[in-house]
């Protein structure tokens, strides 16, 4: 393997309506914070970007270009694909590259504060398969009927969770096992909370099956996501085959989506101060 790690990462034109109102409106400037944060994690890897530009203008090229040498990015001019589309380009371009064995899925609107490598060192451990950047907020407010354990990696706690977001990291052979899992969010129903379920639950998918029980949580869209988890991994529930997903408790970064920044840090102040 040539690298470290390989990274596709997503980016387009729009600001996201839910970020906070400090970031400000210029997506390219914003794009750039988060860019230029991304690669000060990457330090100390030996990695690899296939950029997936989706109907971005040039400016968006000259990130890259001007932030990376020319041997360490490759550029992917996209036209309209939009969110599923994109995340599918993902899969495809990391389930099938040979570079290395460590594949991030990144996305524009996540701002980093501590170095990744932890992460790739976590996955190269085997005591996790999937891991995340980001301390979703989520975690710790959802209606969790299922006991998390904490693992403590190279000085930093991680914790064991059923969900999280896009942007994470695992090895090509996980991704590959799982693929059939991601794609339900580009065919079926573009939820990364039945994506990770089918992925994570395991039996445990029977204790979280009572939430659609209770007529106070029941609704059209809880229905959609546990009768999909049932239709795609029910034998998996059954056998109990499930795949371990850690975030870190004390987040190596923040998705900047205004009601679930990673907590313990000034956001605020952080954006202010980035150049």
């Amino acid at each position: 393997m040539k690298y470290d790690l390989v990274i596709a990462y997503r980016i387009c034109p729009k600001m996201s309506k839910k970020s906070p109102d400090y970031v400000g409106t210029d997506k390219l400037s914003f794009s750039k914070k988060c860019l230029e944060s991304f690669k000060k994690s990457l330090e100390g890897l030996n990695y690899k970007i296939y950029a997936l530009l989706d109907n971005c203008p040039k400016d968006y090229e000259d990130l890259f270009v001007d932030l990376f040498k020319p041997e360490s990015f490759e550029i992917l001019h996209l036209e309209d694909y939009g969110n599923k589309k994109t995340f599918k380009k993902q899969i495809d371009i990391l389930s099938s590259q040979n570079d290395a064995e460590i594949v991030y899925f990144a996305e524009d609107d996540y701002f980093y504060v501590e170095s990744i490598k932890t992460m790739v060192d976590i996955l190269k451990s085997k005591k996790a398969d999937f891991v995340t950047p980001y301390e979703h907020v989520s975690c710790y407010i959802d209606d969790h009927v299922i006991p998390n354990r904490v693992t403590l990696f190279e000085g930093k706690r991680f914790v064991s969770v059923q969900h999280a977001c896009l942007t994470f990291m695992t090895t090509k052979q996980n991704l590959i096992e799982n693929k059939r899992y991601f794609s339900i969010y580009v065919d079926w129903f573009g939820s990364d909370f039945v994506v990770w379920g089918c992925i994570t639950l395991g039996s445990s998918f029977f204790k979280y099956s009572k939430l659609i029980l209770d007529l106070k949580n029941f609704s059209l869209i809880n229905l959609k996501v546990y009768g999909s988890m049932v239709l795609y991994a029910l034998h998996r529930f059954f056998l109990n085959k499930k795949y371990v997903l850690v975030m870190p408790i004390i987040s190596f970064g923040t998705h900047v989506e205004k009601d679930f920044m990673a907590p313990g840090f000034d956001w605020k102040g952080i954006f202010q101060d980035s150049k």
